[in-house]
């Protein structure tokens, strides 16, 4: 008779599990090959944060919760799905579109499906992220969708530090700029994206 307590990890889960080993790894490589930051960007904001450390733990968030979706280096859900397994890179079982943004353990396992990806954007490009016309707005719109699996689930400085790391990614924040806060987010605006 089996143990009760033994847990055997189900054999479909198997490449998911190497899949994100494998993404990480990339990610890892990738943020290596930035290099050092320039010492400009020291400047402490107002609550005594530098923007470096900002950016740090901007980058730590977004590598783990954004990149699944938008890429290790921002480039999107293509550069994402490539990270996939080769029998995973058309499959929509795990992503259809009809999913709902959150689904219950119940809703998990009655149709063996988790959530819909959609076409998550590239965050490296300046134009797609001047469309929310502030930080303020980038950062409401973040707030309140992501990550997309389980909107609002990180705390509001997690989520203006991923915020910051998005920005600085889009080549909006400067590496001189102060860090971000939340009082501070209106004042810098994006531009406006061309149609």
């Amino acid at each position: 008779m089996k143990d009760p307590a033994v847990r055997v990890p189900h054999p479909s889960r198997a490449p998911l599990v190497a899949s994100t080993a494998v993404l990480l790894a990339a990610l890892v490589l990738a943020l290596a090959a930035l290099g050092p930051r320039s010492s400009a960007n020291e400047a402490a904001g107002p609550q005594g944060h530098t923007l470096r450390a900002q950016l740090e733990r901007g980058q730590a968030v977004y590598a783990f919760s954004c990149t699944t979706c938008h890429g290790a280096t921002g480039q999107g859900f293509e550069e994402a799905r490539s990270a996939f397994p080769d029998d995973h890179y058309h499959c929509v079982r795990c992503h259809a579109p009809a999913n709902p943004p959150v689904m219950t353990q119940a809703q998990i396992d009655q149709t063996q499906s988790v959530f819909s990806l959609g076409n998550a954007p590239g965050l490296a490009d300046a134009e797609a992220i001047a469309r929310f016309g502030s930080a303020a707005g980038l950062y409401a719109y973040v707030r309140a969708t992501m990550p997309r699996w389980d909107p609002g689930r990180l705390d509001d400085g997690a989520f203006l530090d991923v915020t910051a790391f998005v920005l600085h990614l889009a080549g909006l924040l400067p590496d001189d700029a102060p860090a971000l806060t939340l009082e501070g987010l209106a004042a810098i605006g994006l531009g406006v994206a061309a149609d």
